[in-house]
């Protein structure tokens, strides 16, 4: 089922179906006899995608339970983060010697033999152990979610949520560029992740309007997440005692001139994605959602899965014809004929 409410919907029920969806498939990747690592990364999105709805629903949800159900999704993550984390600078790093040439190549040639051993680990399947603890964690969490209440109806169930949601990314975007590091920048990637998650949790309330804003999140996300590979990398270097201090320097301030360019494109698309104030988009957004249910009967088969950009394809009849207008702005959507483009940052969203 696509991962979104149907406004015809009580949002409860809505809330169990997709919680019971997202456990599901992260149970059936990590099911396998041996766990590879493309099982390992569509379990970490089932479980980002899950975090976003019991965020986007926690003020109806209950606080403390909503805190706690984030606490365990994260604890299970955290399982299986080690493994996501090597093949991402093993990627980021082959990115990186691919878009300097031969001498960024010599730059990075330390930190390739650093890796060497990894690179064969980090094509490994997954501990037995750290699987085996993440199933029965996430079947736990299965009873514990079908109990779930939600105290309010309709949208009102989650505009609080959704308030708080998009108020944090609006300081999150504040502090990342008033203090540039690469925690605050870190911060601002996961405040991105939320609210598109969020959008596509909602936008079967217009669609169209909630496409473009879904994969201008996500392409901004993307760019987030390059940085933040980034901030993994010099970590990496930083630890590696088989580097010396002059060529750590080096590896460094490649990596550091990359993240700026990075950052300089995320500013402009960050900052128009959340100019609004708080107030205004949650009346907008209450707006949609109202006069969206009288539009219930109608079914946009090509829109399947509002998250991901590729199914976020539409018709050119479907349009809007102000799309036309803002395209310029929002640059084309990077469609693809897989869920997930094989970026470093991409495969560990």
């Amino acid at each position: 089922m696509p991962y979104r409410f149907k406004i015809d919907e009580p949002v409860e029920k809505g809330f169990r179906r997709i919680a019971r969806e997202q456990l599901d498939l992260a149970l059936q990747e990590l099911a396998a006899p041996e766990v590879q690592p493309k099982g390992v990364h569509e379990s970490r999105k089932a479980l980002k995608r899950l975090r976003a709805l019991v965020r986007l629903a926690a003020p109806a949800l209950g606080a403390d339970r909503a805190r706690k159900r984030n606490k365990t999704l994260s604890e299970i993550a955290q399982l299986l983060a080690g493994h996501r984390d090597q093949a991402v600078m093993l990627d980021t790093l082959k990115k990186l010697r691919e878009e300097n040439g031969p001498d960024g190549a010599a730059t990075l040639a330390p930190l390739t033999v650093h890796f060497a051993k990894a690179s064969a680990n980090a094509q490994q399947p997954l501990d037995p152990g750290s699987a085996a603890q993440a199933r029965l964690m996430l079947l736990r969490e299965t009873k514990k979610f079908a109990r779930a209440r939600i105290r309010k109806r309709g949208f009102a169930a989650l505009e609080g949520g959704l308030e708080t949601s998009y108020r944090h990314a609006r300081k999150a975007l504040k502090i990342a560029y008033s203090e540039p590091a690469d925690e605050t920048f870190h911060t601002l990637r996961k405040s991105v992740q939320w609210h598109w998650r969020q959008m596509s949790l909602l936008a079967r309330a217009w669609p169209e309007e909630f496409a473009i804003r879904v994969a201008d999140a996500r392409e901004l996300s993307q760019l987030l997440g390059d940085d933040h590979d980034l901030a993994l990398l010099i970590t990496a270097t930083a630890n590696a005692d088989d580097i010396s201090a002059d060529q750590k320097e080096d590896i460094v301030a490649l990596c550091r001139r990359k993240q700026q360019t990075l950052r300089l494109e995320a500013e402009f698309r960050a900052k128009r994605l959340f100019a609004e104030m708080p107030q205004p988009f949650i009346k907008r957004m209450r707006a949609y959602w109202k006069f969206g249910s009288g539009m219930r009967a109608r079914e946009l088969p090509h829109l399947t899965h509002v998250e991901e950009p590729q199914a976020l394809h539409l018709a050119s009849s479907d349009v809007p014809k102000s799309l036309g207008e803002i395209k310029p702005a929002l640059g084309k959507p990077r469609l693809a004929a897989k869920e997930e483009p094989a970026s470093p940052s991409q495969r560990r969203a």
